[in-house]
């Protein structure tokens, strides 16, 4: 059934997200990261991982803490659930993305060609050449943050800032432990902040593609929205 979409109560940041951590890098501050972007995420062709995620107002006060499973395959296939009490599954082909919420018992469908709007997990399969032609990116040392008892050489922080005026997001950090990811962290133009922790991550094994298609259960509202 076709119907218009419903407001969830925070929404799974599938459909918006993002933030910074430390302190607010300038322009000048650190080396241009392209070329290290493009070799992370060349050798990234699957990724398994639990998460943990945290929402925050620009204030600093706790919006909402969930936690669940991810799933990504190149190019674009994304498989994401979140358990309970924030219950939402997102689901993508490479072309179109299924935002599931049970609570509401509403699907969103769209097609995959905004990859922020649409899933931040989409930056790691997605095609790194349109994300250097849309952000400017830069790198820096990461000591892992603030319980690592000491820094780690190993771990590098790149972070993107929209070459749009009008973009939600106005900074993203990918903080990689050599090539593998352990954290997404966004920031959104009113200052909400969302931090993703990749724990148990495991890269380039098989991934059942089963896992990347989606039906609607019976009876949800489906709204199209492209």
């Amino acid at each position: 059934m076709l119907a218009g979409p419903r407001v969830r109560r925070y929404g799974f940041v599938a459909l918006a997200l993002l933030v910074c951590a430390g302190r607010a890098l300038g322009e000048g501050d650190c080396p241009p990261g392209g070329q290290a972007l493009k070799a992370r995420l060349a050798t990234l062709r699957t990724l398994s991982a639990n998460f943990e995620q945290r929402v925050t107002a620009a204030d600093g006060h706790d919006l909402q803490t969930s936690a669940g499973l991810m799933q990504l395959a190149k190019p674009g296939h994304i498989y994401w659930v979140a358990e309970p009490p924030f219950e939402q599954t997102v689901v993508a082909d490479g072309t179109r993305i299924w935002i599931y919420d049970p609570d509401l018992a509403q699907v969103t469908v769209k097609t995959l060609h905004r990859q922020l709007d649409n899933s931040p997990a989409a930056l790691l399969v997605g095609d790194s050449d349109k994300l250097l032609a849309e952000f400017r990116v830069c790198v820096v040392p990461d000591a892992g943050g603030p319980e690592a008892q000491k820094p780690d050489a190993n771990r590098l922080r790149i972070v993107l800032r929209p070459l749009a005026t009008d973009a939600v997001y106005t900074r993203i950090e990918l903080v990689f432990a050599g090539t593998e990811p352990r954290a997404i962290i966004m920031t959104d133009s009113l200052g909400q902040r969302t931090d993703i922790q990749l724990r148990d991550v495991e890269l380039n094994q098989p991934v059942d593609p089963k896992l990347f298609r989606f039906m609607p259960p019976p009876g949800v509202d489906v709204f199209q929205d492209d």
